[in-house]
């Protein structure tokens, strides 16, 4: 270039050299492709407040593990984690922790979210949480509940105290409902894991279910109720004092003394509905006045029905064989 002084050339010569090697580097989008933006941490439930409750301690401190885990960026430090933890402390808690910040520097005391935590622990976690595991899981029963209730907070008991297989098959069982215990016996070869033998017990509790369901709630049948014949009517005549059961014929009664015995659910209905004697069976008087009862007579008395029998239980331990080998 004419005219154009040294210092001016050598500028243009570096400018020059530096466009060319410009010009040999990759495009910046293939430089920053291979480095996609970080994903949003995951929303999560916040911890509730920590007020110094011994059996709320070790949620707590599980629901803090879970935020720094999902975002690991934001509570890199542990001032950070420190900080976030003290910030849910309430009650008793927060007056352990307000003597370990300076409140003039806002400093904490702690150095490592590591010390924080164990000072918390040795404060409010249970010394013997082992202890107080075996003893809650020696009182565990089922009772009314669904047997997979039943196992869930029977984990969390056992969890703490790393029982076995064996041991905690033994402990189940032991907790379970007579029922279940019932047809457990009928099983010839129950399973020796206890996932598998909860498993299992799941199943017979639910079978059990529908098996009640189906012995208190029959299922209709559409067929129409069956005639009911026409009641005998009793005849009454008039007395000084009231009025009494009239003239029966008797030349057909069994006179024969004898012990009765006690009354079928069926043959009780039958004989209400049919206004029969609810002791021999016959018909025209009640049992109060029944010349084969054993018991003395009231002239004159007021026949009254007797109460309803109650029902006999039906053989639990058949229902339960048909669940088991079902």
């Amino acid at each position: 270039m004419v005219g154009t002084s040294t210092a001016a050339l050598t500028l243009w010569a570096y400018y020059n050299q530096g466009y060319q090697h410009g010009l040999t580097l990759p495009p910046l989008t293939q430089n920053t492709s291979s480095h996609p933006p970080s994903a949003p941490a995951p929303k999560l439930h916040e911890p509730e407040d920590f007020d110094s409750t011994r059996a709320k301690f070790s949620k707590f401190m599980t629901k803090l593990a879970l935020v720094f885990l999902s975002d690991p960026t934001r509570y890199a430090t542990d001032a950070a984690k420190i900080s976030y933890a003290a910030s849910y402390l309430s009650g008793s808690a927060a007056d352990w922790f307000e003597p370990h910040l300076n409140k003039a520097t806002g400093a904490i005391r702690f150095t490592t979210y590591e010390a924080f935590v164990r000072a918390l622990k040795n404060a409010y976690d249970d010394p013997d949480a082992r202890a107080t595991a075996e003893c809650k899981l020696h009182n565990l029963k089922q009772g009314n509940k669904d047997c997979s209730a039943y196992h869930a907070e029977f984990c969390t008991y056992t969890t703490t105290l790393n029982y076995d297989d064996m041991t905690k098959i033994s402990f189940f069982s032991n907790g379970a409902n007579q029922d279940l215990k019932t047809v457990l016996l009928y099983q010839a070869s129950p399973p020796k894991t206890f996932d598998e033998f909860v498993q299992l017990y799941i199943k017979l509790d639910n079978r059990a279910k529908q098996l009640r369901s189906q012995t208190h709630h029959p299922a209709h049948t559409g067929l129409a109720p069956a005639s009911r014949p026409a009641p005998t009517p009793v005849p009454a005549s008039g007395t000084a004092s009231g009025t009494a059961p009239g003239p029966m014929d008797l030349s057909q009664a069994d006179r024969t003394p004898r012990k009765r015995g006690p009354l079928s659910l069926e043959l009780w209905k039958y004989r209400q509905e049919n206004y029969l004697c609810m002791y021999c069976g016959g018909s025209g008087y009640w049992a109060s006045v029944c010349p084969l009862s054993s018991k003395p007579k009231r002239v004159n008395a007021v026949p009254t029905m007797p109460p309803p029998p109650q029902e006999e239980p039906a053989t639990g331990d058949k229902r339960l064989y048909e669940v088991a080998t079902n």
